[in-house]
């Protein structure tokens, strides 16, 4: 998508995501999204692709809900069914899945004259893991569980009650070869997977049951979730199987775009400079230079920051960027204790930052030293972060200052970390023109 000139946030649940996409150079979020997270990153977007996996059917209706509700273009992009033949069983979720799984394992051992206990491989991920050990054990039937090498997936057999034995963690797809293998050694008549396609392995493994002469069981696709209807009703939802087909319609979404104004951004996205270590002001202040470049309107505001101007403010102004600094005494904050003078300034400073974010003539809000003045208690977060969700969708953001908070950065389109390596004070006193 970027080779082809797309922004790209990719959201994803797990760490283990996360490494994944970022080694293929995706900017990335990474945690479960509530409601309101999901709603602020539909309304970052200008289009959205839903590329979870079959059976997340919560989260795809969800965010197929936000796009009708907030009127993005949406995109479910699932990965093709395979297909299944005469002899594979089919069951509606996990419960059945289960019930047909510990049956057919006993009545296999029952059927052979075997004394070994029964046993089942589970290849269907770990967050239904405690539902196929509940049915096991009331039937005396070994359950062993393959899933990813993750801590939170090791953590889901474990309180399913798995001992070690019973877990086989390893990153799939395999080959039929391996699993046909895996299923002699362990003595198993019987596979469980899920309906997750070709690009989750789904042939190899009925193949791997056929050549170790398995029971395979396949745990079919939940259905759609209905999406929510607007005032204005719902938005079409379109599909596609493949990267093919996003990029098309990904192609047919840019070009019903309204082109934007001249000088003005298609997409804001809120930046965040955090961190301890020197460069966060500095960095917000190229941003705006560099706006100001491109004939963007600026608006700079200073949280905390009192006493003598820094020199970079007076540039700014002359460059026409309007800045906002209601501080004039020097920041008890730096002292070790929030003054009233302090307090005062904070409530000016987020009441000239309202003004701007809710401006649609402003392209770029510089919020210099947000986070001092939340971690002190002078502006609060649910204000700020639903300013920044109703901002106008142009409109981009920065802020700066140490020790953001978690709700912010997962609101942020790009986060940049200033990292102190080495740092020459105090044994070199603050410099005019270089540190202030």
């Amino acid at each position: 998508m970027r080779a082809a000139g797309y922004e790209v946030l990719v959201s994803t649940v797990s760490d283990y995501g996360a490494r994944l996409a970022a080694a293929a150079g995706a900017d990335v979020r990474v945690g479960a999204l509530d409601e309101a997270e999901l709603e602020r990153l539909v309304e970052q977007a200008e289009a959205v692709v839903d590329a979870t996996h079959p059976f997340a059917a919560e989260i795809s209706a969800a965010a197929a809900t936000a796009c009708a509700l907030i009127g993005r273009p949406y995109l479910r992009c699932a990965r093709p069914a395979g297909e299944l033949g005469a002899d594979v069983l089919r069951a509606a979720g996990a419960e059945e899945a289960a019930r047909l799984a510990v049956a057919r394992a006993s009545a296999g051992v029952e059927a052979a004259g075997l004394v070994t206990p029964a046993a089942v491989l589970l290849t269907v991920g770990s967050k239904t893991v405690d539902v196929y050990v509940r049915a096991a054990e009331e039937a005396g039937v070994r359950v062993v569980a393959r899933v990813l090498p993750v801590p939170e997936s090791l953590a889901a057999c474990a309180a399913a009650g798995l001992e070690p034995r019973d877990v086989v963690a390893m990153q799939g797809p395999t080959s039929a070869e391996l699993d046909a293998a895996l299923l002699r050694h362990l003595g198993a008549t019987v596979l469980v997977t899920k309906e997750s396609g070709d690009a989750g392995g789904l042939g190899e493994k009925l193949r791997a049951a056929e050549l170790a002469g398995a029971t395979a069981i396949v745990v079919e696709r939940p259905a759609a979730q209905p999406v929510a209807e607007t005032a204005t009703g719902t938005l079409p939802a379109h599909a596609a199987s493949d990267a093919a087909g996003v990029m098309a319609w990904l192609a047919v979404v840019a070009r019903a775009r309204p082109p934007a104004p001249p000088g003005r951004l298609s997409l804001g996205l809120l930046q965040v400079y955090t961190g301890d270590g020197k460069g966060k002001t500095t960095a917000a202040v190229g941003q705006a230079l560099r706006a100001r470049g491109a004939g963007l309107a600026v608006v700079f505001v200073q949280f905390v920051k009192g006493g003598p101007e820094s020199s970079e403010l007076e540039p700014l102004r002359a460059a026409g960027v309007r800045v906002e600094r209601p501080a004039v005494a020097r920041s008890g904050v730096l002292r070790g204790g929030v003054t009233p003078e302090d307090r005062a300034a904070a409530a000016a400073a987020w009441t000239a930052a309202q003004a701007a974010l809710a401006d649609d003539a402003c392209d770029l809000v510089v919020l210099d030293e947000l986070h001092v003045a939340l971690r002190h208690g002078l502006v609060e977060l649910d204000e700020i972060l639903d300013a920044l969700a109703a901002r106008p969708p142009h409109q981009e953001v920065v802020s700066t200052g140490r020790g953001a908070p978690e709700a912010l950065l997962a609101a942020a389109g790009l986060v940049t970390e200033m990292t102190p390596v080495r740092h020459p004070y105090p044994n070199v006193p603050a410099r005019r023109g270089v540190e202030l």
